[in-house]
C-alpha cells in the first residue's frame, strides 16, 4: 500500500496540471463586437444603464462596442458625464444613428471613435439648451442670472463637443444653436460628424445587448405650494 502512494501523488499532481488550461479552452472566447441598443431620452437612468452593460462587455473580454443610438435627447449634464466616459475607455466605442439624434443625445453620438448613420430619414438635431422651472419658484435677478450662465456654459461644452467631431468651427455652430438645425444623413456626413452611411448596424457573428429603460411613474399630484426641481435640458422645444 505505502509503494501505491507516492504513484497516487504523481497521477493526482499531473491531473492537477492539465486540468486548468483544458478548461480554459472550453471557455466560449468574448464576441468580436457586442452592439447596444439605446433607444431612450437620456437622463441619469438610461445613462448609468449603458455605461453599466458597457462595463459588464468590457470585463468579460470584449474590445469592440457598438452603441446604436435612436433618442429624443434630455438631460444635458447626463449626456456629458457619458461622454467623458466613453472616451476614456479602453475599448474602441462606434456609434450609429438608427433613427434621431436629437440634442443631448448629440454628445453620446460624437463618443463615437468612428460614427455612422442608416441613410434618410435619420436625422440629427442641434438647438440650445433650455430652462424648464417647476411651481412657486421664485424668479429674483440673481436666480435668474445663475441659471442663465449655466445655460450659457452648458451651450459653450456642446458647441465645442460637436466642432471637435465635425469640420464646423465653434462659431459656426453657436449660431446654428440659436435656432433649431435639423440635419439628414447626408448633411452630418458633410459636416463630419457622421463619417460614413451604412446600411445596416449588424456585423457578422456580434452579440445584440439592449438598454431597456425603465417605465416612468404615473404623474402623481402635486400640492399647491409644492416647489418643483429647475431642470436644465436640451430636450426640442415643442
Amino acid at each position: 500500500m505505502r509503494t501505491l502512494r507516492p504513484v497516487m501523488l504523481f497521477l493526482l499532481l499531473f491531473a492537477s496540471v492539465f486540468q486548468s488550461p483544458i478548461s480554459l479552452a472550453q471557455q466560449p472566447a468574448p464576441p468580436e463586437r457586442v452592439i447596444i441598443n439605446f433607444i431612450a431620452q437620456v437622463d441619469s437612468n438610461t445613462v448609468n444603464m449603458l455605461l453599466a452593460i458597457i462595463n459588464n462587455q468590457i470585463r468579460s473580454g470584449v474590445k469592440k462596442i457598438t452603441i446604436v443610438i435612436s433618442s429624443p435627447g434630455g438631460d444635458t449634464a447626463s449626456a456629458f458625464a457619458a461622454y467623458n466616459i466613453l472616451r476614456s475607455l479602453p475599448v474602441e466605442i462606434t456609434t450609429f444613428n438608427a433613427g434621431n439624434i436629437d440634442s443631448a443625445a448629440m454628445l453620446i453620438y460624437c463618443a463615437g471613435a468612428h460614427r455612422y448613420s442608416l441613410p434618410s430619414p435619420a436625422r440629427f438635431l442641434i438647438h440650445s439648451n433650455a430652462l424648464t422651472l417647476g411651481a412657486n419658484v421664485p424668479l429674483d435677478y440673481n436666480f435668474l442670472n445663475a441659471q442663465m450662465q449655466q445655460i450659457k456654459s452648458l451651450n459653450q461644452m456642446v458647441t465645442q463637443v460637436i466642432s471637435a467631431n465635425s469640420n464646423k468651427k465653434q462659431a459656426e455652430i453657436e449660431n446654428m444653436m440659436n435656432g433649431q438645425t435639423i440635419l439628414s444623413a447626408d448633411e452630418a456626413r458633410q459636416w463630419g460628424l457622421v463619417q460614413e452611411i451604412r446600411e445596416t448596424f449588424m456585423e457578422p457573428g456580434a452579440v445584440f445587448v439592449t438598454v431597456n429603460a425603465p417605465v416612468p411613474e404615473e404623474k402623481k399630484t402635486v400640492e399647491p405650494g409644492t416647489v418643483l426641481p429647475t431642470i436644465i435640458s436640451s430636450t426640442p422645444k415643442k
